[in-house]
């Protein structure tokens, strides 16, 4: 992967862009709202960016949309488990054979350059993946850590559990929001906003890959930078701020739109912090983590 883990912010652009990775339409045997619709349904959102993702079938090509930047996508499946989204810049970079294992999927994929989410980690009874299958596979981009359609079904839209579990056990993945859009009441604000420095298909999938972009759910993030050991945020409508780190422990909360934390270099907690921005009626967004070194 090519995230700065240190600080995946570094390489900064001029542009946030507003995406979900995550989108079926009726050509999926689970959707049901048609292509052209799709669109603008996510235009007249103020989406920037839109990835395909149907089921076992690829949207034709990347393409400028008048209003939107699209992106080949696919998602699949082993027997109906272990969902997870491959998205590329063209149709010909993804591979997606029914033959192939959890494992070689992701990493043929990665070294097409894909970007490999592993989806919604706590859907149904038996969830679609335990902490320890997720500590089995290496290679994937990261996993979603909030997948909105599942607020809806069983089990928990959230996987930031899993996800510390993640970070604390030595795998460096990043967090996802998601949509997981199949219907017209599916539509709602849950994005990425991906941070860019050209309004490309390539830029997008380049600064996702670099870990450059936070997951939406309702706060506005308007700064994320670490100086030195100094890690900072400012929001537009926070009212609480939390640095999280080791095995998911709250370091340090901030009634504010902005805060700030400095990296301890003894204290184990601080491996690595990553941070929640919390706002009213439940909104919330999520940077991506910073390891210490």
């Amino acid at each position: 992967m090519k995230v700065n883990w240190t600080n995946p912010y570094k390489n900064k652009g001029s542009f946030w862009l507003k995406g979900n990775l995550h989108t079926h339409t009726n050509k999926s045997p689970c959707g049901r709202v048609e292509i052209n619709r799709v669109f603008e349904l996510f235009a007249k959102k103020g989406f920037d960016f839109l990835a395909i993702s149907d089921h076992w079938l690829i949207f034709d090509q990347a393409t400028l949309h008048k209003d939107l930047i699209i992106l080949p996508g696919i998602e699949v499946d082993i027997k109906g488990k272990k969902h997870k989204c491959i998205i590329n810049t063209s149709k010909e970079n993804i591979v997606y054979k029914k033959s192939l294992s959890h494992q070689v999927l992701i990493d043929k994929n990665i070294k097409r350059g894909a970007v490999v989410t592993l989806n919604h980690p706590d859907w149904q009874e038996r969830e679609h993946y335990t902490i320890d299958e997720l500590k089995k596979y290496r290679n994937f981009t990261g996993i979603e850590i909030f997948n909105a359609v599942i607020e809806h079904l069983a089990g928990s839209p959230l996987s930031t559990a899993k996800w510390d579990r993640l970070l604390s056990s030595g795998h460096r993945c990043l967090g996802f929001a998601s949509q997981d859009f199949h219907f017209e009441c599916d539509l709602s604000e849950t994005a990425i906003v991906v941070n860019v420095k050209q309004k490309t298909a390539k830029g997008i999938l380049r600064s996702i890959e670099e870990g450059n972009f936070y997951s939406f759910n309702g706060v506005y993030i308007t700064e994320i930078k670490r100086t030195e050991d100094t890690i900072s945020v400012k929001t537009r409508n926070a009212g609480l701020i939390r640095f999280i780190g080791f095995y998911g422990t709250t370091i340090k909360k901030v009634y504010a739109r902005s805060a700030k934390l400095t990296f301890s270099r003894k204290d184990p907690r601080f491996q690595y912090i990553r941070v929640e921005c919390l706002g009213s009626a439940g909104k919330i967004s999520w940077t991506q983590p910073f390891f210490r070194e």
